[in-house]
């Protein structure tokens, strides 16, 4: 699946894994792509944080995501207690919207007849999707997706 990717985009696959990982997640999500993004240097990251959406920001605004969303069901985050098991050791395996992001650079990629995929393309796989935790939360730090990915889009051509 990665033969096509540049080194600094299997780094934001590497990335992903350890921020999940850290979150106590048992899979990979679209969010953990979009906070190891933010965590590795250049021009995707720089697209994010002209957006003011460092590490921090997204973190707040993937929170704000998850308590709205519960709250919308009635629930309370504070309900919810950290726990760890053995099961927890286990390596995080690559979840469906991190799939359909990867699906998405790709196609995104193929477009732009780029032969390589690196952070950038990874990025707007993520921003491109419609519905779905990252777009709530962009909603929830008052980010306009669109506008960001068009954005983001740019990079690929600089």
């Amino acid at each position: 699946m990665f033969t096509r990717f540049l080194k600094d985009a299997r780094d934001v696959a590497t990335q992903a894994r350890t921020v999940a990982k850290g979150m106590g997640s048992a899979t990979i999500e679209a969010e953990h792509l979009l906070l190891a993004v933010a965590r590795l240097p250049g021009p995707a990251a720089e697209a994010l944080g002209g957006a003011g959406l460092d590490q921090g920001a997204i973190r707040d605004a993937l929170e704000d995501e998850t308590e709205r969303s519960l709250g919308a069901v009635g629930v309370s985050l504070s309900a919810f207690e950290a726990t760890s098991t053995a099961e927890d050791a286990r390596e995080p395996r690559f979840a469906s919207s991190a799939k359909l992001a990867f699906e998405r650079s790709l196609k995104i990629a193929e477009a732009r007849k780029d032969r390589r995929i690196g952070p950038a393309h990874i990025l707007a796989g993520v921003l491109s999707a419609e519905l779905g935790t990252v777009p709530r939360a962009l909603e929830c730090a008052g980010i306009e997706r669109d506008h960001l990915l068009d954005r983001v889009k740019a990079t690929l051509d600089g």
